[in-house]
């Protein structure tokens, strides 16, 4: 009798850890999701405030691809949003290290390590969980 409760509470508690890591990682996504949007937004809005200098369309394009990246992940197309972030770290980093550019140049290094960081949460997230 004792061996049977055991037996069932142990069942117990699995089931529910089990079903919290599965709603965690859809919360994690949905997370990153939701910085990717708002990281391309700023990056639309840096851009907007100065298009004098030719770099504004580097960051331009970069908010644009952040925020498609949003969409990518919500739509479980884990590694076309991780190629979109690789492309937008290699934009901000080319606009960063221009020295024409110096609106943008000392404000890039903040995004660029937020997008690598999504990067690296996003390869984080286990494929089975993501799809």
């Amino acid at each position: 009798m004792r061996q049977n409760l055991y037996k069932k509470s142990a069942l117990f508690v699995s089931s529910i850890g089990l079903s919290g890591a599965v709603f965690s990682a859809s919360v994690d996504k949905d997370e990153l999701a939701n910085e990717c949007k708002y990281l391309g937004a700023s990056l639309s809005q840096l851009s907007n405030a100065n298009t004098k200098e030719h770099c504004s369309v580097d960051v331009s394009y970069s908010g644009v691809m952040m925020e498609q990246s949003a969409a990518l992940i919500k739509e479980n197309r884990i590694q076309f949003a991780l190629d979109n972030l690789g492309l937008v770290y290699r934009t901000l980093e080319r606009a960063r290290s221009n020295h024409e550019c110096r609106y943008f140049s000392s404000m890039m290094m903040p995004y660029l390590e937020k997008a690598d960081t999504l990067a690296r949460e996003l390869t984080s997230i286990p494929h089975d969980l993501a799809n």
